[in-house]
């Protein structure tokens, strides 16, 4: 049984990671390969200990199972792959609008840019820039502290979904994760100019750097939208 739940188990996370490409919904894509080995590796050893089991005298393992289990034993174990068929039954999507929303919608901890010092301003083109809502948060955090204003005209091309704000705005979100769905947080930017899409729905906004007009607005992030153009939800919906 302990081989044949490795058997289902290493299955199960190889379909989710090659096949259906659901893994994103759950751990970074750079975890992806990592998985795909441990999970080989699971199939091998159950496939190993199966093919024993199946050349083994069948008294001796008789003799074994008895004294282990009892006549009850291995028909309580195959509970044990309930959960692996919980995986193609009621596998969950990925985080979406519940999670961002209940986040603290006065401010947004700032994310951090892997830039070297010298890479740090934007480059020339193309016009708008696509950009990703982390990024834009990291250099609209970096201005309002006084530092360095690389945001300052030029036209940007944000992509996320859109969730509600008070009063009737809204934001450009994104979840980002650092190892797994469990720590995702979200990344929010404040939507000016432009009417509310439909909660949820994912949209492509070009617009420009909206600095922040007073200290005490610092780690509040806006973005005066130019356009706004619905768009299909990436293969992964995370940053």
């Amino acid at each position: 049984m302990q081989n044949l739940l490795m058997v289902l188990v290493g299955g199960s996370v190889l379909w989710i990671t090659l096949v259906t490409g659901e893994v994103v919904n759950f751990v970074k894509e750079g975890l992806r390969w990592p998985l795909v080995a441990a999970s080989l590796v699971l199939v091998v050893l159950g496939l190993a200990g199966m093919r024993r089991d199946w050349r083994e005298d069948p008294r001796e393992k008789a003799e074994h199972e008895g004294h282990h289990h009892g006549p009850g034993g291995p028909r309580v174990a195959w509970l044990l792959c309930l959960p692996v068929l919980a995986i193609f039954a009621i596998a969950p999507p990925e985080l979406g609008v519940f999670t961002a929303t209940r986040a603290d919608e006065s401010r947004a901890a700032p994310p951090k840019i892997q830039v070297e010092e010298d890479d740090y301003a934007l480059p020339p083109g193309p016009d708008p820039l696509p950009m990703s809502i982390g990024e834009f948060m990291g250099r609209s955090f970096e201005a309002q502290i006084g530092g360095q204003v690389t945001l300052a005209d030029r036209r940007l091309e944000l992509k996320g979904f859109a969730t509600p704000g008070k009063g009737g705005s809204w934001y450009l979100t994104r979840l980002q994760m650092s190892c797994c769905a469990a720590d995702a947080m979200a990344l929010r930017v404040r939507i000016l100019n432009a009417p509310a899409p439909e909660k949820g729905a994912w949209v492509e906004v070009v617009g420009v750097w909206r600095p922040a007009g007073r200290p005490d607005q610092q780690g509040v992030y806006e973005f005066a939208a130019e356009r706004v153009t619905p768009v299909a939800k990436p293969d992964n919906p995370y940053e």
